[in-house]
């Protein structure tokens, strides 16, 4: 049994993965920290009444560095920037768990990069590029069963990098790619605030930060082989669900070839349903899974992919080489 610690299980994230880890019979999550909560993790989550009896605790410098002498893994399910200050002090300063990180601190390799997309200097630029990329399916699997440190994906990336995976892995992709992807609420976290707030964004459409969102650059670093990508996000009147669709030129590739490079990427891969037809958020939304479809056109791969919310913990099971 592994011992597990989430840092910070108030929000969206760490309460989907205290979801699922409750269900995996390999691992035991032994706390469940908070600045703001205390009491039954139930009172605070009541879907999860019956399924345990944690309580909060309430987390400070020294009780963080217990949990990582005294754990397995410990996972980060902070905002950004918080997550960028505690984690390097902590593994520098003794830590012995493995750590995984929920936010977009440790995605990138490039402080200039960092500084430009979250809008800030990264505290410890020297962690950028020493975390694995959580994302086993595409090509990262040893690195995430090796690294004391995964950086976990971003939504729209897991989802837009699973969709186009196969093509770049194959060296189909013959100019540049438009993906359109659209994110529910609950992608902006449990705090609400003006613009994404369910409210205001129920019954309403629309793109948000065109061409510069901060997935690009780890979509772009994950795909590799100079693949570039134009990326528009949108937000849609969903609680939750992630759905990408992506136009690739793929010159004379034909319809067998695509298939078969989905078929073979994603072959033994429990979490990746490739798909004939049409894809739809509901059908993974709330699982671990992720749905593939590939539509040949006249140059053109239509990729349609629906992912749930939470894609981003397809990396928090690190024990799965079955990260």
């Amino acid at each position: 049994m592994k011992r597990i610690a989430i840092l910070g299980g108030t929000g969206y994230g760490g309460m989907e993965m205290l979801r699922l880890l409750l269900g995996h019979p390999r691992v035991e999550v032994v706390a469940l920290t908070s600045r703001t909560e205390e009491g039954p993790v139930a009172a605070r989550h009541p879907h999860l009444r019956g399924f345990t009896a944690l309580s909060f605790t309430r987390e400070t410098p020294e009780g963080r560095a217990a949990l990582g002498r005294d754990c397995d893994l410990l996972v980060w399910a902070k905002p950004h920037g918080v997550a960028a200050r505690e984690i390097p002090e902590a593994l520098e300063g003794g830590a012995t768990a493995r750590v995984i990180d929920l936010s977009g601190d440790f995605r990138l390799d490039d402080p200039a990069a960092y500084a430009h997309h979250y809008g800030a200097a990264h505290p410890y630029p020297a962690w950028l590029g020493r975390a694995a990329y959580g994302l086993p399916e595409c090509g990262q699997r040893a690195a995430v069963a090796a690294a004391p440190l995964v950086a976990n994906p971003g939504c729209h990336a897991a989802a837009t990098i699973l969709a186009l995976w196969p093509l770049a892995r194959g060296g189909f992709v013959q100019g540049r790619v438009a993906v359109a992807s659209v994110t529910g609420s609950s992608g902006s976290g449990a705090v609400p605030r003006p613009g994404t707030h369910h409210p205001e964004r129920f019954a309403n459409f629309k793109a948000y930060r065109p061409l510069e969102h901060q997935h690009l650059p780890e979509i772009e670093r994950a795909l590799g082989g100079g693949v570039r990508v134009d990326f528009v996000p949108h937000s849609a009147p969903l609680a939750r669900g992630i759905h990408v669709t992506a136009f690739v030129p793929v010159g004379d590739a034909g319809p067998e070839a695509l298939a078969a490079a989905y078929a073979e990427a994603y072959a033994g891969e429990p979490f990746v349903r490739v798909l004939e037809g049409e894809v739809e958020v509901r059908a993974s939304m709330g699982t671990n899974l992720v749905d593939v479809a590939v539509t040949p056109g006249a140059g053109v791969a239509g990729r349609s992919i629906a992912a749930r919310r939470a894609a981003p913990f397809r990396a928090a099971d690190w024990r799965r080489p079955q990260s």
